[in-house]
Order: C-alpha cells, then structure tokens, then sequence
C-alpha cells in the first residue's frame, strides 16, 4: 500500500486514489494491530521504520509545510534568526529556490524554539534539506512506536503496532515531513515518566513538547495534576531556559502566533457552527452598539479606541470557542481520573475547538486513541485525509460531503461510546469482538 502511495503521481491530482489506498491501509493497520500485537518490539520497528524509509523518497504534494521549516532552518545556519522577519520581506539574494516553493510568505514563522531547533540540525545535512528533514521527524515518529510499546501491557503492544502501520503517522511524518511527530514523542515521554513517578523527567519532556508545537498545552492540568509541584517546577525551569535562548535573536518566538490565531480557518468541527450563530444574532454589532453607549458616557481615554478592531465575528466566535475550552479542560481535570484518557479528552477539546484542523493534527490523538482504542478517534483518523478535497477538489465530493463522512460517524460513534461506558459502566472494558492476538478471550 505504501509503495503505492510511492509510486502515484501527484495526489493533489489524484485525490481518490489517493484517498483509496490510505482507507485500505487503516483497514490493514486494524487487522495487523490485532495480529501482531503479541510481537516483538524489534519487529514494529522494523516494520515502522520500512514503512516510513519507503515515503520518505517520495515528494509532499498535499503541504508544502517542510519547505517553511527548511526555510526556517537556513535562516539559523545563516546566522539570522528565524523569527527576525518574513519570507517576503528577506532580501532578494536570500535562498530564492525556496522562496518560490513557500505558502504565506507574508508571515512570520510561528514554529515554537525546540522545532526550530530540528529544522536547524536539518539544515546542516548535505542536500536540499527536505529530506534531512523529513528523515529527523520520521525518527521521531518511530520513537513514539517504541514508547507506546514500553508503556507496558496488552493496550501498549496493540496501540505500537496500530501505530507503526498505520497511514497517518507514515504519510503526514515521512511522506509530508510534518513535525507534530517530535512533540508528540515528547508527549507521550512526558505522560510515560509521570506514570512512573518520575515528575521531572516528565516536566521537562512536556516543556520541550510544548516548545515542539503549542498543542500539549492542553494537557497541562492532566500532567500537574499527577506530577505535582516538581513536575510544573521542572516544566517552568526547562521552559525558561529554551526560551531564553531563543530570544538570544532579539525577537519573541510568539510573533508569528497572532495572524494564525486570528486568521487561518480550516476544516473546522464547532467554528463553523459558531461563527454562523454569533452572525445570527448579530452579536458584534449589538456589542459594539452597546460598548459606544458606555465609551460616550465617560471620559475619553486613547485605549478605548483600540477596542474597535475587535468587533467582528471571527473574533467573537474565537472568544466564545475558548471560553468554552477553558471550562472543558477544567472539567475534564477535575473529572477524568485515567492520565491517559484526561490526555486525549484535553487535546480532542482543544483540536475540536481551533478553527482549523488539518488532518496531521490528528497525529496527536492516534497514539493516546490507540491505546485506548476510541473507535470514534480512530475512525476520524482513517477518514482525515478527506479534508484535503477542501483544498484540491474532485468530482463527486462536495465540502459538505467531506465534513458529513468527517464528522457524522465520528459524532455517532462518540455518542455510542459514551452511552456504552454508562450502560456498562466506566470501569468496565466495552466488548471486543476481535481480541489482539496474545489477549486471552473469557467471554462465554
């Protein structure tokens, strides 16, 4: 199947094939989760590594996000740093092969100090530095099969060996070159040394994963919950130190983070929906009516001019999103007992509530949803190359279909799991009807 995916022609212009063989390989990653999951851990690696070496000679056509980190990491080994200015505005004799091939050269890079790190090292490679780099994040990605596998149990050799097979990780990873595989590795290290009362170690692998890609920030009451003082002293500390370092360059990392959090929407689950009600009730407009009542019964002060900009609907669909967010991840804290499962709740919640979810997103949720195995999760998993169609459109598949097949059994089996785990009862392993191979089957 990968060879396949190898040998296709461009997939922005072959789209259902493409779509085809990676539905057969989540099929195939199912079947050899529960067969192979009673093997060795040399074997997964083999086979993930065989996997990933194979897409790794084939070019990304869906994103062009790797040429964005090769840039970047140019931009260190010159000696300039990363975040000083935009592509567009570097000067004309600055890497001008590269230049053609970047999406948004506009903005700033927004890729936080530990990815720039990466690129950088990928930059020292010989060659064009795509496949450099595209090689470093699919070891990280091979690393996350070895620590799902050490994480111990039938659950952990099931979700390695889901994982080392399955499409997503190898197409996004090593065909794609998209970093997410580094953060998280860290994750997954970060959650593994908690679980093994090892606070330190763990919060100085989620600073580092955070400082990979802002995402494990959702996992943070989860972590400190378990870890306690010395796990957020170790984070804040290791944090710190990168961060300094970082700003070594004289511009702050976060620079690039604003037109991505104001602007960039894709792919949405809850946004869409939002964005639709905030215009409904026309809220910005009865809140800006409401705020110049107020503003014109007081002193004028130069700040409250500065509010205007404000009142629009992507800002307050953005606003409601998060507010939501927030409370979600204090009561996924409070509520969910199981670290693992208080992990994947608080990163769905944050990914469920951005505005955009590009399908390599999801990379975050595939191990913990594995281990778990959340047939929701892992459906959405299987289905979230669809959302490449918004981008690069065939015949037969509307934007409305794509987010129907996305989101509609996603949202059906969610329900059926939820219901499930009350009628079984939450300690209660739902039924099975396949057994990974080495699991002793006692049901009558």
């Amino acid at each position: 199947m990968f060879l396949g995916i190898l040998l296709l022609p461009d997939a922005r212009r072959h789209l259902a094939a493409y779509l085809l063989l990676f539905l057969a390989g989540s099929l195939l990653s199912l079947f050899a989760a529960r067969s192979l999951s009673g093997s060795s851990g040399r074997v997964l690696l083999l086979c993930a590594a065989a996997f990933r070496l194979t897409l790794l000679f084939r070019a990304p056509d869906l994103s062009g996000d790797v040429f964005r980190y090769v840039w970047d990491g140019r931009m260190a080994a010159a000696g300039t740093s990363p975040y000083a200015f935009a592509p567009a505005d570097a000067p004309g004799a600055l890497f001008p092969d590269l230049r053609r091939r970047l999406a948004y050269p506009e903005y700033r890079t927004l890729y936080p100090p530990v990815a720039q790190a990466a690129f950088r090292v990928a930059a020292s490679a010989p060659g064009s530095g795509v496949f450099a780099t595209k090689a470093l994040f699919a070891l990280a990605d091979v690393a996350v099969v070895a620590l799902l596998f050490s994480s111990g149990g039938a659950a952990a050799r099931f979700a390695a060996a889901l994982y080392a097979f399955h499409p997503l990780p190898v197409t996004e990873v090593a065909g794609q070159g998209h970093l997410d595989s580094l953060g998280v590795a860290l994750l997954l290290a970060s959650v593994l040394f908690v679980s093994r009362r090892r606070p330190i170690a763990g919060g100085i692998a989620f600073a580092l994963a955070v400082l990979a890609k802002y995402i494990p920030l959702a996992a943070t009451l989860p972590l400190f919950r378990r870890g306690r003082l010395r796990f957020a002293g170790a984070a804040l500390v290791a944090g710190a130190v990168v961060w300094g370092l970082a700003l070594r360059g004289g511009v702050s990392p976060v620079v690039g983070v604003g037109p991505y959090a104001t602007r960039w929407e894709f792919n949405s689950i809850l946004y869409p929906g939002v964005a639709a009600a905030v215009d409904a009730a026309d809220l910005p407009q009865r809140a800006k009516a409401a705020y110049m009542r107020w503003k014109d019964s007081r002193e004028q002060r130069p700040w409250m001019q500065e509010v205007f900009p404000y009142f629009y609907t992507a800002f307050f669909a953005r606003a409601i999103l998060g507010v939501a967010l927030a409370i979600a991840l204090l009561v996924i804290a409070a509520v969910v007992k199981d670290l693992e499962l208080a992990v994947l709740a608080s990163l769905a919640a944050l990914l469920f509530a951005s505005p955009a979810l590009h399908p390599w997103y999801l990379l975050w949720l595939l191990p913990f949803a594995a281990k778990r195995r959340a047939t929701a999760f892992l459906y959405l998993a299987a289905v979230a190359p669809l959302a490449y169609g918004l981008l690069y459109p065939f015949a037969g598949l509307t934007p409305f279909a794509i987010r129907a097949l996305e989101y509609g059994p996603f949202a059906v089996l969610l329900g059926w799991t939820w219901w499930s785990r009350r009628a079984f009862g939450s300690g209660t392993p739902l039924p099975d009807p396949l057994p990974a191979s080495g699991e002793r089957d006692n049901r009558p």
